[in-house]
């Protein structure tokens, strides 16, 4: 089977994915992950692979998946009995693990005593899908529950991001979901301006950056702004053009990364990004410069 990463993002980022091409997805990313090089695994899930992974995982194989001729099954079964051979606790057991992912829904696999078994770059993507009340951030006796309202933290609100950064790219000329998303645009814009630049990098690291890519490259910045959004995006980029080494400044990262949600994918350039962005940000800009949208 030949499968695309786009073409990942594209059928996740649908309002109900299929269940049929998703099924096909996760067995196609579970049999890549299992012969991927061990080495290589954690640098993989940092690369654009690791974040249409997450999502293939988080909006495409968060079910039971269709199983008509017991693929799914068999390959489930082969990687289970090749993990109790290999074990957790090197690079065989890790691919094997993400190889497994994709084919056990949220809540249904266990791995004992999982900190002491998986790196943690490992053990914080297997908590979010097994244990999310283990996992950092997740709600718990002493946090709020998710309310939807603007936070980076807020489940709610990152999957209304989300989702309606995804509605739009499909379906731009649905009113409502465009009048939706300008709003989140502009509460997206005062969490960025109001967090720190160490904050923002955590935050880029979890799942608000997911969610800030997919409205960077969704194409609303070819709307026609109002006087409010032009306010805003004006008095970013008068920061970023007179502040000298203006990326380098605290605030710097924080009203570039609010100035591309007004630019179009494509339409924004910068000397040397990897002197001049923090490496939590490269990726995803270099993503957001490939992909020139028309007008």
């Amino acid at each position: 089977m030949v499968w695309l990463l786009r073409e990942v993002e594209a059928i996740c980022g649908q309002a109900q994915p299929n269940p049929t091409q998703i099924r096909g997805l996760a067995l196609a990313a579970s049999h890549f992950l299992e012969h991927s090089p061990g080495d290589f695994l954690e640098p993989l899930l940092a690369s654009p692979f690791g974040r249409i992974y997450g999502l293939l995982l988080e909006r495409g194989c968060n079910q039971d998946l269709p199983d008509p001729d017991g693929a799914i099954a068999q390959q489930r079964d082969q990687l289970s009995q090749k993990l109790r051979v290999s074990g957790f606790q090197g690079p065989e057991g890790h691919g094997l693990l993400l190889a497994l992912m994709p084919l056990y829904p949220p809540l249904k696999l266990k791995v004992e005593d999982a900190p002491a078994k998986l790196p943690g770059w490992l053990l914080e993507l297997y908590r979010r899908r097994y244990e999310p009340a283990t996992a950092p951030g997740s709600p718990g006796q002493d946090s709020a529950p998710p309310t939807g309202q603007p936070a980076f933290d807020d489940r709610i609100f990152l999957n209304r991001m989300l989702g309606l950064s995804n509605l739009y790219y499909i379906d731009p000329e649905d009113q409502e979901i465009l009048q939706e998303l300008r709003q989140v645009r502009l509460q997206t814009l005062d969490l960025l301006l109001g967090a720190s630049r160490e904050q923002l990098g955590r935050q880029f690291s979890a799942d608000f950056g997911d969610r800030f890519w997919a409205m960077a490259q969704s194409g609303v910045q070819k709307e026609p702004l109002d006087a409010h959004e032009v306010a805003q995006r004006d008095a970013i980029q008068t920061w970023l053009s007179t502040t000298p080494n203006s990326l380098h400044q605290e605030g710097g990262i924080q009203r570039f990364a609010a100035a591309l949600l007004f630019n179009v994918p494509g339409s924004v350039s910068l000397a040397n990004p990897e002197q001049n962005l923090p490496a939590w940000f490269v990726e995803g800009f270099r993503r957001y410069t490939s992909m020139a949208l028309g007008a």
